[in-house]
């Protein structure tokens, strides 16, 4: 007799049979008793662990993230430059490394994708649901590191800077749902990961010294053979130093 699955467990399984159904059929067309049959649980109990087919879709996406030790240490850090440069990488690292390599990862996305092309109203909840778990600390680590004088402020303000990076990085992850390389990228994508982080960093505002200096500290997710060269000092009001990649 196969062990009793404990609430754990079996909300677990039915987060793994709603996926693929999802991801292949939409929110719409996939109905609570296909999951059922799936998980191998009876719709009365999809119900008691989630309220509705909504918040049990909501919970697909929020999955990878509640109960993810690295989401846990990254919120737990103090604010600050660190903090920021950490955030950023871990976006990065999901959506550009992680993701394109996980099939259940890619599943996953492709919701996200269906959900755009409905109605938008579970995507919604996920982006406030994403807002209200990182934006507090993403928000507060720009306020310090322009308190230590690490980032130029800028028209962007904290908020939507975290957004377009999201955007960004969910629309380099889009591109890798076939399997095929679709853009041309003349770079790996561990180097591209690395282009990414400087890119966004960048806009946000960060110094380019500070950003090289966080890279020679190994926490990009590609540490080159050469390491970068030292970033001179900026001390004007711009953040308009070439980059280790783009000597002029």
């Amino acid at each position: 007799m196969a062990p009793r699955l404990d609430s754990s467990a079996r909300k677990r399984a039915i987060l793994d049979a709603a996926l693929p159904l999802f991801a292949r059929k939409g929110f719409a067309a996939t109905t609570t008793r296909e999951i059922a049959q799936a998980a191998g649980v009876s719709e009365a109990l999809i119900f008691k662990h989630f309220p509705s087919k909504a918040s049990l879709y909501e919970a697909i996406f929020l999955s990878c993230i509640d109960g993810d030790p690295e989401y846990e240490r990254l919120v737990a850090l103090p604010p600050g430059t660190g903090t920021l440069v950490q955030m950023i990488q871990g976006l990065v690292n999901y959506f550009v490394i992680e993701l394109p390599a996980d099939p259940n990862e890619r599943a996953r996305h492709r919701l996200s994708i269906i959900s755009l092309l409905e109605d938008g109203e579970f995507m919604r909840q996920v982006f406030e649901g994403i807002r209200s778990r990182f934006l507090p600390c993403f928000a507060a680590s720009v306020e310090a590191a322009i308190a230590g004088g690490d980032l130029v402020p800028g028209p962007v303000d904290a908020e939507n800077g975290f957004w377009l990076a999201e955007h960004l990085c969910e629309m380099m992850a889009t591109v890798c749902l076939s399997g095929g390389a679709i853009v041309p990228y003349p770079c790996g994508r561990p180097d591209l990961a690395r282009q990414t982080i400087w890119f966004i960093l960048r806009g946000l505002g960060l110094r380019d010294a500070t950003i090289a200096a966080h890279e020679r500290g190994g926490r990009f997710p590609f540490v080159p053979s050469q390491p970068p060269p030292e970033s001179p000092a900026i001390g004007g009001p711009n953040n308009d130093d070439p980059t280790p990649e783009r000597p002029e």
